[in-house]
């Protein structure tokens, strides 16, 4: 059966749904001026989030020198399972656990993906672009950057054995520590695909 459309019908809904509320409107109608102007801040406005999409280079370099502390760059794809493993039971797990909350930022690249585009030396670059600059060819691809935008420690590639993945990234997050103090140790450059990756430099 079809109902009729009534044109008045909105109008007397609305007015039995808002009745309950009206005195709440003209409580705040009365508040006093500063408080009844006032806008909340909208949530997370202006903030850096711990663990993100990767949208500008730059402006991340610019808080691993002010804080001291390396990037953890991670490549994935949606047709990638054990990306969604890497991604959904280890980052995020660090992301939430408040004993990485000074220690690193992580930063997300997903080369299927045509956004967020992600600005480079000056530059524009869809995700799977910005992958191919850095010389990925296979996902899940974990990097760690230092302050200056200079990879440091080898890069961790597919998930061999997922119970000491955790393991894997705590080792090479203590040494991208280290390589900030001491960036002459072996451990900062051995292995490193070649070329090594600079986020910083001008291309």
């Amino acid at each position: 059966m079809l109902a009729q459309f009534d044109p008045t019908r909105p109008i007397r809904l609305a007015t039995l749904l808002l009745a309950p509320f009206a005195s709440l409107f003209l409580l705040g109608m009365a508040a006093p001026p500063g408080q009844a102007e006032e806008a909340l801040p909208a949530e997370g406005e202006g903030a850096v989030l711990m663990m993100d999409d990767l949208r500008d280079v730059s402006r991340d370099l610019e808080l691993l020198q002010e804080r001291q502390i390396p990037m953890l760059l991670f490549f994935h794809a949606t047709y990638c399972s054990y990306c969604q493993t890497v991604d959904e039971e280890f980052l995020q797990t660090m992301a939430e656990d408040e004993a990485y909350s000074d220690r690193l930022i992580i930063r997300r690249v997903e080369i299927d993906s045509p956004s967020p585009e992600i600005q480079w030396q000056g530059t524009s670059y869809t995700p799977v672009e910005f992958a191919r600059f850095q010389g990925v060819e296979l996902v899940p691809q974990v990097m760690f950057f230092a302050p200056d935008g200079q990879q440091v420690v080898d890069e961790l590639k597919g998930v061999t054995v997922p119970d000491f993945y955790p393991e894997y990234l705590e080792q090479r997050l203590k040494a991208a520590e280290q390589c900030i103090d001491e960036p002459t140790l072996p451990v900062c450059t051995e292995g490193i695909d070649q070329p090594r990756r600079d986020l910083a430099v001008d291309g």
